[in-house]
This record gives C-alpha cells, sequence and structure tokens, in this order.
C-alpha cells in the first residue's frame, strides 16, 4: 500500500505523550479518521485520538507514546498515513499522482511534471529535453487530468502569458 507524508511533529502537547503535527494534507477534514500512521521506518503506530489544533496542526495520542520524555523524541518525525485512508473529494488528487503526468499543450507533449512547487500559487514544474519551464495552477487555464492516460492537458492560448521557463 502506498504511504504519504501526512505528519510532522511540531512539539510534545502535555504530559501525558500527546504531541502537535503540522498536518502535509488538505486539512483536519482529511485526516481525522486516520488510524495508523507510520514512521519513516516503517513501524506502525495505532492512533489513539485526534483532533484539530486548528491553523494546519494536529493532536496526536499515539500508541507507544504515554509521557512527555516520549513525545520530545518524536518532534520533527513526519509520520506516513497509507493513501487510500485520506479522506479526500472525487475532484481532488495527491500531488504525486500528478508528478510523472505527460503534458500536452493543444495535444502536442511539451514534457513531463517533474514537481509541483506548493506556495500561495501551486507551481507546475515541467521538464522537456532537460529545460524546465513552468506554470501556475489556475481555475483559469481549464487543465485536464487524465490519470489513466497519465496526462495533463492546457491550452496553448490559456497558457500563453502564465508561463515562463529558466532560459
Amino acid at each position: 500500500m502506498e504511504k504519504i507524508i501526512c505528519f510532522n511533529v511540531v512539539k510534545p502537547q502535555g504530559i501525558k505523550g500527546e504531541v502537535k503535527a503540522r498536518i502535509l494534507a488538505d486539512g483536519f477534514s482529511s485526516i481525522k479518521n486516520v488510524k495508523n500512521v507510520y514512521d519513516a521506518n516503517g513501524k506502525l503506530y495505532k492512533v489513539l485520538k485526534i483532533r484539530d489544533a486548528f491553523s494546519g496542526f494536529a493532536f496526536l495520542m499515539l500508541e507507544g507514546i504515554s509521557d512527555r520524555n516520549t513525545a520530545e523524541l518524536f518532534r520533527g518525525v513526519d509520520f506516513y498515513v497509507e493513501k487510500n485512508k485520506i479522506n479526500k473529494k472525487d475532484d481532488e488528487f495527491f500531488i504525486s499522482d500528478i508528478i510523472g503526468l505527460k503534458v500536452l499543450v493543444d495535444g502536442e507533449d511539451q514534457g513531463t511534471v517533474l514537481d509541483v512547487i506548493q506556495a500561495s500559487v501551486d507551481m507546475f514544474e515541467i521538464v522537456n529535453n532537460g529545460k524546465k519551464w513552468y506554470f501556475p495552477f489556475l481555475k483559469s487555464l481549464e487543465i485536464v487530468f487524465d490519470f489513466n492516460a497519465k496526462t495533463l492537458s492546457v491550452s496553448k492560448e490559456k497558457l500563453d502569458g502564465v508561463k515562463y521557463s529558466e532560459d
């Protein structure tokens, strides 16, 4: 089962082993029913309790972490969740699903999605014959994702004026 990073522990919370973690998914509603998390080594931790800490954070009680000293050892640790356990709407997707898609501009292959740079406006980083170019993830571009065909399509007309390259 594919796992993705979902939490990064910021600090212990209280004295009973609870941790405060930054949510690296799409808000608390996407992870509120998570039952298990994994560390980078694949060790399973059962989620005993999860609650919203607001502003992109959650409080987690994990099996095996029962005091503040133990919780302190997890500061900075990333926790992974099985991808299919994260709540998402049908029109939502994961960045990992986008990376590697072929980019079609007016039907012509213009490269592959190398990364999605997260910022106030997410940017697609495209590589084509060793050269990189970028464009923002904007609704006005009317981007069409076809995950079965492994393509991302956009029209040249809409893309003009918002794409840029490293040239």
